[in-house]
Parts: C-alpha cells; structure tokens; sequence
C-alpha cells in the first residue's frame, strides 16, 4: 500500500482546537462538480489526509469525532466515483473520496480552509489520468480486500465501474495510408457526437479549420494521454470515419477528424466538468438557450442531394402571441405528434433533412414553452418540445403545402391568489400539506457568507413568510423546523413521509468560494418527481424577484431522494456572491422571495388538483 501523507505546511494554516471529548460530524456537503468537500462538527478538529492507491482514494480523517449513525456511502459518474462516511475507529470518523480506476490527483495541491475550528472547506485538484504502469496497477489490484480505511468493519464496495483495460486493445489495422487504426477507451460516441477524456481549459479558445475532407482542431494548454497521443482511431459515425491525435508541442495538440468533402463542419468545446465534446454543427440543437445570431455555415438550402429528394426543414417559429407553433420546410411535410408525457411532446417529421442553418426562437421568460429541441435522427426531423405546467399541444394542421402549425393551448384555472376552499380545523384528503422545511439549525449554522452571515438566519424567516402565506390561502404546512434548533437530514423527510405531505420544499441558500462573489442567483433543485413543481417556484421567483438565473437542476440531495412526495430544494441566492449577499440580508427582499415560493406552491396545488 502506497501513502501520501498531506503536510500542515502544505495545505495552509489550519485552525486547531483540541477537543475536551469527543465530537460529532454534524453536516457535510460533497459537491462532485466543483471538486469541494465542507462539513462542520460541534467541536474543533484537525483534519488529516492521506491518499491510499489500489484502489485510489483520498482519506480525510477527523480525529476525536463521532459519525453517530450508519456508514454513508453515495455513488457518481465521472473521474470521482464514489464518497463514503464510516467510523473508522472508535474515536474517528474518515471521509473518504473514491477516484475511477485510471485516474490519480495530485495530493499536493489538496488544500483545506477553515473557516472556524469546527466549520471546514476542502478543494481538490481536477483528477487527471494517470500514467500508464499506475493505471494497470489500480485495474489489476483493484480487488484487494485488505485496503478499506474502515478496519474491522465489512463495507460494501461501491459499485464497480467498468473501463476497457488498456492491456487489452485490438491489435492495429493497416489502411491504404498505413496509419495505425485502434479502438481506445478515450473516445465515447454519444447520442449527437463524440466524448473524448481529455483535461482542458473551457474558457480558452479552440481554433479550428478545414481542407476538405480534414477538419483540425488546435488545443491549447493540452497534453494527450501518451496512450493516445500519435493515435488515429477509426469510429465510422456520424459521418466521421476515423479521429487523429498529435501533440505538437509541449503543451499543445491537435485532434484531426476525417470526414466527407461536403459533410457539414464540427464544433469542439471543453464541458463544465471535464472532457472535449465534439458535435457537428447543426445536429442538436437546444434553441432555448440559443441566441439570435446565425451559426456559419457555408451550406446552402438548395444543396440537397437528388438521390433521395429530402425535404428540407427550415425553421420553427412561435405566432399569434406564443399560442401556435409554426414549422416550415421547402416541400411537402409529412409529421406526426406523440405525446411523451409530463409535458413533453415529440414532432416527428419524415423524409426530411435538417437546414444548416436552422432557424428557430429565442424563448423569453413566461414563455409556454419552456424548451424546444431538434436533430437529424436518421430520414427524419425530430422535434421534442416541453411545455409548461398547464399547458399542452393540440393536433398538426397543414397550413400549406411546406407548412403545418400546433395550436399552444393554456389551461383553464382559477386566480393563483384565490384561497383554496377548504374544511376548517382538521385535515382532510381534500386539503393540502406542504412541509416546509427551512434548512440547517442549531449548531449547523449552515454556509458562512461575507459579512458572517450565516445560511440558517436567512432561511428561517423567508420559510416563515412562506408558511403563513401559504396558511393565508387554506393551504395546511408543516414546518421540520420554526426555530434555531437542529433537525437531521433522516428526520426531516421522516416527519414528510409520516404525516404523509402533498408536497416538500426545503429552502437553503448557497455558496462558493468567498474569493468569487461573481458568482449570484437562484437554483432550484429536483431528483425524482418534482421537475414540475421546481419549474413553477422558480419561474414564480424569476418573474417578481430582483435575482439571476442558474436554472433548474437535477440532483441527489439527501431530502430530495428521501421524500415520498413530489420534492424541490431551493436555493435563493449565493451568501458568497455580493449581489445576493446584500439583497438577503434585507428583509424586504426576504418576504417578496417567500411570497414568489408560495405563488408557485399555489400555482402547482391548483394546476394539479391536490
């Protein structure tokens, strides 16, 4: 076994203060995609890491610290695979990060913060791939039983994740040009292009261009895996027959595509995360989200190929104030509409070629269609279209010969401010519960934002506010909590799932690193049956609260996959950014975000007969 211990003077000053007895893991919070690790105890603690290979884990041990429940464990996708919380010995809890067979970090540059001697903050390096000796190391031994950092105790494993072991590529094919063909576990066809596991930088500029039948992509501050680097994969999709990998310099490469002469360009672009995606331009396209300007394209509309006469798909439009949805093409159309279910309708044209460029709308807020998405998918156009709560398609009219439209039609419902008629005092099936459960409490005092503030004085009195409005409606709420006190994750949803809630909705605010106030605005969160109710609170918020949108996310919060109910988190704002900072720290502001909350609670009753 091969350890890394991390030294004090590497990861900083660390605030020390030793405790009289044994204290208690209160809360933590992994965020996967930000590579950040917080939890806060009842006493001070020193933390202590260390990074274990085979298979590759970072350990970060509390020393004089009770877990005080069962092992924790959660599973990801990506380069950090799996995150666990044991007990470890009798007086030490661990905390423990599981990177993907092949990757390593680098443990030098794992830093911790503290933000008070109970309250800690740990950031992690992006995991990178490892060489190639320790990558079949991890993959060969990565059955050893002996090396859980919980001794005495029989964890499961996480589940495992498989990869294509390097030791096993197909020997190289021969072409015409003699260039080395091999399959590689780098490079994942999706549904609209190709993955490649490559590290870089999302905010630097790929330069591209093309000669024919060659479409180059210039990568900046980029090394290749040295099991891909001089590489040229065939892949035979999507109209690419094989992709070509070059360092050209130390810290440069270029990836070369091959593809037919009048096949359409290709678009590179690093992910959020992790990873270069490759789509060709115009295949999918989400025109939520797009902009008013023209993708370049050098492909007219009558190039089409004569051998299969295509009709070919122009653009969509939005009319008559947003109550009809316009396609056209330049020949005959042939479609069908399938409804697809909570909200999602699929237009399906047939014998037709999507236009390069495609003209579609630039959806506003308000908007009964809250996303439109279009691809090629093989002879046919597919257009999937997500309406709004309430709202649904009605059937294809054939306006003209090159032109069908879907009447958009809202609902009919009562005033959103009217209160719900219902019997007084006990309840009844025909009255709604709400839990509202303000987040963190007591000793969790919840993110520390600048000034000090603390997440648990902000969202006491907005869930408050939210309650007596949704009380004002005949709305019947349950609060997990409507004072300083401390409520476990298990016993807030325990308390929903008891009293058999309608719906639950925990309210939090967010934070980043205090070195980015940059970063403000509102997300709200969903895992399983709440997307609905998450779109209505947040568009409600949007629509009559001064704040940024960060969209609606799906995610994996404990009181989200635990609730029995249809379950949304809210985040009303960044404590760490400076706009929302100061907006939430005014309690008029606190009271319009509690009203918006509960216009959307309404909204949702009403529209769905709870």
């Amino acid at each position: 076994m091969r350890l890394h211990w991390l030294l004090s003077s590497v990861l900083g000053v660390f605030l020390y203060c030793s405790p009289a007895y044994a204290g208690k893991l209160l809360s933590w919070d992994f965020k996967p995609q930000e590579n950040r690790l917080m939890f806060i105890t009842d006493q001070g603690v020193q933390p202590k890491a260390k990074l274990i290979s085979n298979p590759t884990r970072l350990v970060i041990e509390l020393p004089g610290t009770k877990l005080g429940r069962t092992t924790v464990k959660e599973s990801y996708r990506g380069s950090i695979r799996g995150f666990r919380i044991g007990q470890s010995t009798a007086d030490s809890v661990s905390l423990v990060l599981e990177l993907a067979p092949g990757y390593t970090l680098d443990p030098q540059q794992v830093k911790f913060r503290g933000i008070s001697p109970t309250q800690w903050t740990i950031s992690l390096p992006t995991p990178r791939i490892a060489k190639s000796s320790q990558v079949m190391t991890q993959i060969s031994n990565s059955g050893n039983t002996n090396t859980s950092p919980f001794p005495g105790r029989n964890l499961p494993p996480l589940p495992p994740r498989r990869i294509p072991p390097r030791s096993v590529t197909p020997p190289p094919r021969k072409t015409s040009s003699n260039r080395s063909l091999t399959s590689s576990p780098y490079i994942k066809p999706t549904a609209h292009g190709f993955f490649i596991d490559l590290e870089g930088d999302r905010n630097k500029t790929i330069r591209s261009s093309r000669k024919g039948s060659t479409i180059n992509f210039e990568l900046q501050d980029t090394t290749l895996p040295r099991d891909l680097a001089s590489k040229t994969i065939a892949v035979n999709q999507y109209g690419v027959q094989e992709i070509q990998f070059t360092q050209t310099g130390s810290s440069q490469a270029r990836i070369t595509l091959k593809v037919e002469d009048d096949s359409r360009e290709w678009l590179a672009t690093f992910s959020r995360i992790r990873g270069l995606i490759l789509v060709p331009k115009g295949n999918s396209r989400n025109l939520s989200q797009r902009s008013n300007s023209t993708a370049s394209s050098t492909r007219r509309l009558s190039n089409r190929n004569p051998t299969n006469q295509k009709t070919i798909v122009q653009g969509l439009a939005l009319l008559n104030n947003d109550t009809q949805i316009s396609i056209r093409s330049d020949g005959s159309l042939i479609a069908r509409t399938t409804p697809k279910g909570n909200g999602l309708y699929e237009i399906r044209i047939h014998n037709a070629q999507l236009a390069d460029p495609f003209n579609g709308p630039k959806l506003k807020a308000g908007s009964p269609i809250s996303q439109f998405k279009i691809r090629q998918e093989g002879s046919s156009v597919v257009i999937l279209v997500t309406t709004r709560l309430g709202v649904s398609l009605g059937n294809i009219d054939q306006v003209a010969n090159n032109r069908i439209s879907l009447p958009v039609r809202r609902l009919r419902r009562a005033n959103i401010l009217s209160p719900i008629n219902v019997p007084p005092a006990t309840r009844s099936k025909t009255k709604p519960l709400v839990i509202i459960d303000p987040g963190h409490g007591g000793q969790d005092p919840g993110t520390i934002g600048i000034g000090g503030v603390r997440e648990k004085d902000i969202v006491l009195p907005i869930s408050l506010d939210v309650a007596e409005e949704l009380r004002k409606q005949g709305v019947e709420v349950r609060m997990t909590r409507d004072r300083d006190y401390f409520v476990s994750l298990q016993g807030r949803t325990d308390l929903a799932n008891k009293i058999d809630g309608d719906l639950f909705v925990s309210i939090h605010a967010n934070a980043i690193n205090l070195s980015r106030p940059d970063v403000n605005g509102l997300e709200t969160y969903y895992y399983k049956n709440g997307r609905r109710l998450a779109e209505v609170i947040h568009w409600n918020i949007l629509n009559s609260v001064q704040i940024g949108n960060r969209n609606v996310r799906r995610a994996r919060f404990y009181v989200l996959r635990h609730s029995e109910m249809p379950a949304v988190l809210v985040e009303v704002g960044f404590l760490t950014g400076a706009q929302d900072s100061a907006r939430l720290k005014n309690p008029n502001h606190r009271r319009q975000m509690a009203k918006a909350i509960a216009r959307g609670i309404i909204q949702y009753i009403k529209e769905n007969k709870i």
